[in-house]
């Protein structure tokens, strides 16, 4: 049978496992089906059969599909009822090439998602000619295929978070105990800004065939949503059992991942949850072993956390965030603050930093390392994003006009480079600020794609901004990239000035890189100074500027113009 135009339609972006398993695949129509009668997910096969495409099929009502045979719906009607609907029967169906006998199966899949049970409509296409009771050769392959569609993930090879659910319930009603970790990479989407959906991808199943080779029998490694991973470890071994697998995950993903074109170490974040201690239920226990990966990622990442009920008020507090994240542009509730920073050899001011802050009517002063994550995971980070260049620009021209021009560093996500206008936006801020604009960019947000990053960085130097690689010496760059990139200036994270066991190794790297520095021509800003005797460490090795609390910490913009002038007069 050649395809339909409905068949042959382009799959969209977030096509399930099953799009992309059965595009390819003549004569198989498969589709779930949820509680209400309604279908969640459909191939091109089962569209040829409805005259819908799959995306328009979702949400539909297979009731009202009366292409389908009768028996078919009225079949489909009881099982929706039955805890274990197992049925088949040939029926002829009409095709755009006329009526076609096909084999039908409907059955339940236990785990299809969250707190629903669907079930699983396939059809086999035996072709016009075909008798009843002539499906039974096709039933197997139906069967296999059926088989690794829904249980096997296709891009990893790992088992599906189907597969996946119907172990753990089947633990469940055994009243077994075992133990979830639930694993994501930290800053997977600055991954795919940067790599492609391709390198992506690619990075995923180098994190699956990672985990399948560290990990012993019996666990179990689950793709269990999006870029998220399941281990599923049976037995009585509880938490201390489950930080172990946990503390091995952690120390595999300190070491670089082999890619087709180069090696990247790829951190990870873990939750922890034990059945029955974390929960009874599935739905629960995987509930709170999401919520313990979530406590993990906003500390920081790179570690693991074991359930706890406190957790729960970090979740509402995720929640408390998107609500009113998205008022806070529209209620005019953030403000820049802006922090100098200082020529070591002078003392003069070589401009400031803008720093975001969100005055929230009941909570305060909110700083920004208690939201910006949240909003660029949640897709707000692009127009807070914009609205911090074009203040800045604004309060840039306003100090040019008092007589006391600045230059004033605004800070780039990563997550921005995918916003189309970021250029224009730029161009036209810096108009407005009569060129006394930089831009700031994380060490984090140049992986990947380095020429894309290079052209980027090349084009604001182009508008007359000086370009900083921000939090030097946190991420995945080396010394040998700085020689790569267009930057004027590369700021030393203020890690590299606390005082404990690796302060000798710290200060090493740091003349390291001042030495790198000279050799390029780059200037060098040091964060987080504090004391005395560190600026005059940061003076003895060679570094220009600096800043820090011993300096003065963010100020608001009116308090600006007072600290210039006192500074001045020193």
């Amino acid at each position: 049978m050649s395809p339909s135009p409905i068949a042959s339609e382009r799959l969209p972006r977030d096509a399930g496992p099953l799009d992309h398993a059965l595009s390819e695949l003549q004569g198989l129509a498969l589709a779930l089906v949820d509680e209400q009668g309604r279908i969640s997910q459909a191939n091109a096969g089962f569209g040829a059969l409805t005259g819908l495409r799959p995306s328009q099929l979702r949400g539909c009502a297979v009731s009202t599909l009366h292409s389908l045979p009768a028996p078919l719906l009225s079949q489909l009607a009881k099982a929706a009822g039955q805890p274990d609907p197992l049925w088949q029967d040939e029926l002829r169906c009409p095709t755009p090439e006329g009526d076609h006998l096909y084999l039908w199966q409907i059955q339940r899949l236990h785990s299809a998602g969250p707190a629903r049970r669907q079930l699983v409509l396939c059809g086999t296409d035996l072709g016009p000619d075909a008798g009843v009771g002539t499906g039974s050769e096709s039933q197997e392959l139906q069967n296999e295929v059926l088989h690794t569609l829904v249980y096997e993930d296709e891009l990893t090879g790992l088992i599906s978070r189907y597969a996946l659910r119907e172990r753990l319930l089947s633990l469940i009603e055994r009243r077994e105990e075992f133990g979830l970790l639930a694993i994501k990479p930290r800053d997977f989407s600055l991954l795919r800004d940067n790599f492609g959906p391709d390198g992506a991808d690619e990075v995923l199943v180098a994190v699956a065939s990672a985990l399948k080779t560290l990990l012993p029998a019996p666990a179990v490694v689950a793709r269990s949503l999006g870029v998220e991973f399941t281990v599923l470890m049976p037995g009585p071994g509880g938490i201390e059992e489950m930080q172990r697998l946990g503390r091995m995950v952690l120390q595999r993903f300190t070491q670089p991942l082999s890619l087709k074109r180069t090696e990247l170490v790829v951190p990870v974040s873990i939750g922890i949850a034990c059945h029955p201690l974390h929960g009874a239920e599935l739905e629960e226990l995987l509930r709170n072993a999401d919520t313990a990966l979530h406590s993990a990622q906003e500390d920081g990442g790179r570690t693991q956390r074991v359930y706890d009920p406190r957790m729960q008020q970090r979740a509402r507090e995720r929640l408390w965030l998107d609500h009113h994240l998205r008022k806070a542009l529209e209620l005019q509730q953030l403000e820049l603050h802006y922090q100098p920073k200082l020529d070591l050899r002078t003392g003069h001011c070589l401009g400031v930093e803008a720093l975001l802050r969100w005055r929230h009517p009941k909570r305060g002063l909110i700083r920004p390392d208690l939201f910006i994550a949240r909003a660029e995971d949640n897709g707000q980070i692009s127009a807070i994003g914009r609205w911090v260049i074009v203040s800045a620009a604004s309060q840039a021209a306003q100090w040019r006009a008092l007589g006391l021009p600045t230059r004033i560093a605004v800070n780039i996500s990563a997550r921005q480079f995918q916003d189309a206008d970021l250029l224009r936006w730029l161009s036209e801020c810096q108009r407005a600020a009569h060129g006394l604009l930089d831009v700031e960019l994380t060490e984090s947000s140049v992986i990947g794609d380095q020429a894309r990053t290079a052209a980027f960085m090349q084009e604001c130097r182009g508008l007359g901004y000086k370009v900083y690689l921000d939090d030097f010496g946190t991420g995945f760059s080396s010394l040998a990239m700085l020689a790569r990139l267009p930057i004027d200036v590369i700021k030393l994270d203020r890690s590299f000035l606390k005082s404990g066991p690796e302060q000798e190794r710290s200060e090493a790297l740091m003349k390291s890189v001042v030495s790198v520095a000279k050799e390029l021509n780059l200037s060098i800003v040091a964060e987080g100074v504090e004391t005395i005797s560190q600026e005059a460490f940061l003076r003895d090795i060679g570094v220009q500027s600096a800043q820090g609390w011993l300096y003065a910490a963010a100020m608001p913009s009116a308090e600006y113009p007072a600290w210039l002038q006192s500074r001045q007069r020193r």
